[in-house]
This record gives structure tokens, sequence and C-alpha cells, in this order.
């Protein structure tokens, strides 16, 4: 959805009012707020803080899909779907209380055990201990399609909710009419707002005048180069016509001696 999002904010304005998107490592959201974004697409999962009312707008989007990462060979493959009562006996490499609906069935003398949670320290590690056969991993499911691999696969989660909430977010700040309204345009458009739309449209008229204020000062500067060019010209012209012809070369008349 996020690509949707970006192509259709890209067909509307263009390069009129561009649009950066920047991948972001997981839980740097609200970092990026503070560092250089104006908005920014997190999971609230993992970053529950962009809920204070205080401090943020946020706007949930939709939520996401878990599913189960697992072997290709593994027996719970059979399925369609897994149910969360198939995982009661599976090592789980995360905390099983960051699950809901798992943590119930689940047997804590075998899942999470902490001296193997604290090494999974990235993403990628987790999948890694995965595909070796060392537990099974539950994710949204445009984690698992992001670190696809050929040795795994992955379920949906049957019984489970879609517990991961993606948040639109930005900061309650004073900030300049025409950065906000260019903001509530990209929210408008996570909404379903059309172009046809009166409010959808105001970033690019802003856009627009811009642009049609930079061709008039660009074309000031231009007459004006012009004119500067050709006052030079006339004047150095006016130099040459007016000046005496230079004399190179010439020879001191001497007086003829008359014979008498």
């Amino acid at each position: 959805m996020p690509g949707k999002w970006v192509s259709r904010w890209r067909e509307r304005y263009g390069a009129l009012v561009p649009l950066v998107d920047v991948a972001l490592a997981e839980g740097q959201g609200l970092a990026a707020l503070d560092a250089f974004a104006d908005l920014v697409l997190l999971r609230g999962d993992q970053e529950p803080v962009a809920r204070d009312t205080e401090r943020y707008h946020a706007i949930e989007l939709y939520r996401e899909t878990p599913v189960v990462v697992l072997p290709k060979d593994h027996l719970l493959t059979v399925l369609e779907s897994v149910p969360v009562a198939e995982l009661a006996d599976e090592v789980l490499l995360q905390n099983p209380a960051h699950v809901p609906g798992w943590a119930e069935g689940a047997d804590p003398h075998r899942v999470a055990p902490l001296s193997a949670l604290t090494e999974i320290r990235h993403q990628a590690d987790a999948f890694e201990l995965v595909a070796a056969g060392l537990g099974l991993l539950i994710v949204p499911l445009s984690v698992a399609r992001i670190n696809h691999r050929k040795d795994l696969t992955y379920r949906p989660l049957e019984g489970g909710e879609s517990y991961y909430p993606v948040l639109l977010v930005w900061k309650k700040e004073p900030r300049e009419d025409a950065r906000e309204q260019i903001i509530q345009d990209f929210v408008g458009i996570t909404r379903g707002r059309t172009a046809a739309s009166h409010r959808g449209s105001d970033s690019r008229e802003v856009a627009l005048e811009k642009r049609r204020r930079d061709k008039e000062e660009a074309k000031r500067k231009r007459v004006a180069a012009n004119k500067k060019r050709e006052a030079e010209d006339r004047k150095r012209r006016r130099g040459q016509k007016s000046g005496k012809p230079r004399r190179h070369g010439a020879q001191k008349k001497t007086p003829r001696n008359k014979g008498r």
C-alpha cells in the first residue's frame, strides 16, 4: 500500500511537489521525524509512543496479517494456515507476550529462553535461526515477504488477530501553511481522496503559482541581462566611431637641400 500512495502522489503532482520515500530500520520512525521526515509510516506495536496525542498526529491506515515463518520441510507446511493451537509445542523466537493469541497455549519451558532471545539483534538473524531449525517466527506478512529465502516459507496464522497496525504519523508542531497543506494532501491520498477534490488540489495550486513566479523572475533576469549586454555593445560601438585613427610607423620628414 505505501508504494501505491507514493505512486499516486507522483502521478498527481510530479516534480511540482517532489516526494522522497526513505526506507527506515525497524523502530526508527519517530527518530526520523525528529531528524528529517515530515511524515512516517510505522508499526504501532513497535513504536507505541506514536499514539501520544500530545505530541503526534497518528492515523491507523490498516492492520497487517500475521504469518508464521517456518522451514520449507517443516510438518506445518502441509497446512494452508496454521492454527494458534498447533504452535503450543513449538519454540517461538520472540517474546510470546508480544504475540497475542499465542502466549496462552505456549509452553513457557520451551519458548523464548532469555539467553537465546538476547542474541537476536537483527531481523535477519531471526530468519537465519528459523532456517537452522531452532524455532519459528510470527511476523507481519510484509516482513516475511521482504526477508524471503529459498529455504523458508510462511503460512497465515489462523485464529490470530490482524494485530500489526500500520500508522501514518506526523508531529504536532507549528509549520508554514504551504507545508501543512502538503502534509494534509498526502493524508488525503492515504484516505482515498481523489484529485478532483478541492481540498486535495491546494498543494498543486500552490506549486503551480510558485512555478509561475519562478518563471517570471527568471524571465525578468534574462531581460535585464540582455539590456545590460546591449548597452555595453552600444557604448563600445560609439567609442570606435569617435576615436581618431592611429598612425603606425610614420617617418619624420627631412628638408631637402637645394643646389645653388
